[in-house]
């Protein structure tokens, strides 16, 4: 059980160019039937059209800048995004298999980065969580600021383990020392 999330960026900006090409065409239509003077005169427009050849330098640019368009909103459509929820391990009580359960990403980075904040000489902690490493990036003001990131790596480790995420990632621990504290 893995949920990535919806493409809807690359969707959305698809919809609106669409949307804005459609009203521009209805709203010079409609000019048009009522007798006034059209946003764009469609004899213009086919004026320039008819004076373009498929070799001119404005109707090849336009080609490539359509398909590179087309193509990174294609390749960030497919491409898979990090997962809002990641998935368990299942748990068996009687030999069974166990039943598919998740965690919210953002659940989960929230609960290391209270787990994290709370180990002594830690002023500061941010943590990322993709599927297979996390990420924690703390500020350390102690007295002995070299033993701090193992003891956070240790307690995030602990941590995950009771959590339970399958495959368990593993842990990065990024540290910095807190010159205000």
């Amino acid at each position: 059980m893995i949920r990535r999330p919806r493409r809807s960026i690359p969707a959305t900006i698809v919809a609106l160019l669409l949307l804005a090409m459609c009203v521009l065409v209805v709203l010079c239509c409609v000019q048009a039937l009522l007798g006034q003077t059209p946003l764009i005169s469609f004899t213009q427009l086919l004026a320039v059209g008819s004076g373009q050849s498929w070799d001119s330098a404005v109707v090849v640019t336009l080609a490539v800048a359509t398909a590179v368009l087309g193509l990174v909103l294609l390749v960030a459509a497919i491409r898979p995004g990090n997962p809002t929820v990641m998935p368990l391990v299942p748990l068996s009580y009687d030999g069974a298999t166990g039943s598919d359960a998740g965690v919210r990403r953002h659940s989960l980075v929230r609960d290391l980065t209270t787990t994290a904040e709370a180990v002594p000489g830690v002023t500061k902690a941010t943590v990322d969580a993709g599927r297979r490493r996390i990420v924690a990036t703390v500020a350390v003001a102690a007295a002995d600021p070299a033993a701090v990131p193992d003891t956070v790596r240790g307690r995030l480790e602990y941590r995950l383990v009771e959590i339970g995420p399958a495959p368990r990632p593993k842990v990065r621990i990024r540290a910095r020392r807190d010159d205000a504290g």
